[in-house]
């Protein structure tokens, strides 16, 4: 199992001097080791907060990467978290609390915290079904946008079973009730040759992405084009904006193939008899239900209200960073081998590869601005 270091690195131009001090967090202790992080945020309170699934601890740092506590852990009861994996979390807009889900088999339930990581109360889901909760943005008027994903549905086409899955963005009151359902879309990103199992996941499925803007609205995107959509607490579309990103590509017969390859060389040199049964569907995966790769992988609205975008490129485990101001004019951009690239109020996050194949996560002090401080990052991992 990789470690994923925790490093600090302060710039001299534009930043705090530098301190010529690298802290990697495990060097000295296990505890500080982020094994699978999951969500990165600044807290209210400018200590670094981590979600790392391997423990299901938010973990807390300083701004000078000393671990200072945990918060959660793996338990079944409130102010614990029940599924380890798939977690989320985030703070209230008053800054005093800290809230959390969790996704299908967790708690059925929003989970908040006083900063300390002592229970407060949690808000049960009044929603049917079974399903799971990805992501949850409170609002200040006391609303709770909600990412929620169904799954179960199944259809058969050509010998093959897709299953189909919804993704949802609603919004609940603090009773747990459901107040409107903003968007709706359904996709398909497993397969498999019997129904009800032995799935496999399918290259180039299209995305769900988005984010609240604050001002009682969502911008969202698929990840397929250059349009993205802003929508209204009822659902209505709004506008759109068009972003600088990659042009799209086709998804052709030589991406399938090149596809295939790689995952029956996985499949049958490890697990041969599940193979056997289950995975040689991906033989007959020859023509992709998707026409285009996705373009954007990832977005996010920086503290001055900016676009930051994560979009594919043609070069190989290499990304394109994109910041825009809020009506989609480019501001700055850059290629880089970063997996992932964070703006906050007085850091810039990033996750790299190390010469040693291990993940770090790193930040950088912010003194500048939001270009400023992306140059420095991008510069530093060239």
């Amino acid at each position: 199992m990789k470690t994923i270091f925790f490093a600090l690195i302060f710039i001299c131009t534009f930043f705090l001097p530098l301190t010529g001090k690298l802290i990697i967090l495990g060097s000295n202790s296990p505890e500080e080791q982020i094994i699978y992080p999951g969500e990165i945020l600044e807290g209210p309170d400018t200590n670094i907060y981590i979600y790392d699934s391997q423990d299901a601890f938010i973990k807390v740092f300083s701004p000078e990467g000393k671990l200072i506590r945990k918060i959660g852990g793996k338990g079944e009861g409130p102010g614990q978290f029940k599924r380890a994996d798939g977690a989320d979390f985030g703070f209230t807009p008053d800054g005093k609390q800290i809230y959390f889900t969790e996704f299908i088999r967790g708690h059925n339930w929003i989970t908040y915290l006083n900063m300390e990581g002592e229970l407060v109360k949690t808000v049960k889901y009044n929603i049917k079904g079974s399903y799971g909760i990805l992501h949850a943005v409170p609002h200040r008027n006391g609303s709770i946008y909600l990412h929620k994903e169904t799954y179960g549905k199944e259809i058969l086409k050509s010998g093959i079973y897709y299953s189909i899955y919804s993704s949802e963005i609603l919004t609940i009151d603090s009773s747990g009730s459901v107040k409107t359902t903003i968007l709706k879309r359904e996709h398909s990103d497993r397969i498999s040759f019997i129904r009800g199992g032995g799935d496999m996941g399918i290259p180039f499925s299209r995305k769900f992405i988005w984010v609240a803007n604050g001002k009682g609205e969502i911008i969202f995107t698929d990840g397929t084009s250059s349009q993205l959509e802003v929508y209204d607490i009822k659902g209505s579309l709004k506008k759109t904006i068009t972003v600088p990103v990659p042009e799209q590509e086709i998804v052709t017969k030589e991406d399938l193939a090149k596809w295939r390859k790689e995952k029956k060389a996985i499949f049958v040199g490890n697990k041969k008899a599940w193979y056997k049964r289950f995975g040689s569907v991906i033989e007959k995966y020859t023509r992709s239900i998707f026409k285009f790769k996705p373009v954007i992988l990832g977005m996010s609205l920086t503290p001055s209200g900016n676009i930051f975008l994560k979009c594919r490129t043609k070069e190989k485990d290499k990304f394109k960073y994109v910041l825009t101001k809020i009506d989609g004019e480019l501001i700055s951009e850059s290629i880089s081998e970063l997996q992932r690239v964070k703006i906050t109020k007085n850091y810039v996050f990033f996750i790299r590869i190390s010469e040693e194949e291990e993940q770090e996560i790193s930040f950088m002090k912010r003194s500048g601005g939001e270009t400023k401080g992306l140059c420095k990052v991008f510069d530093l991992s060239h």
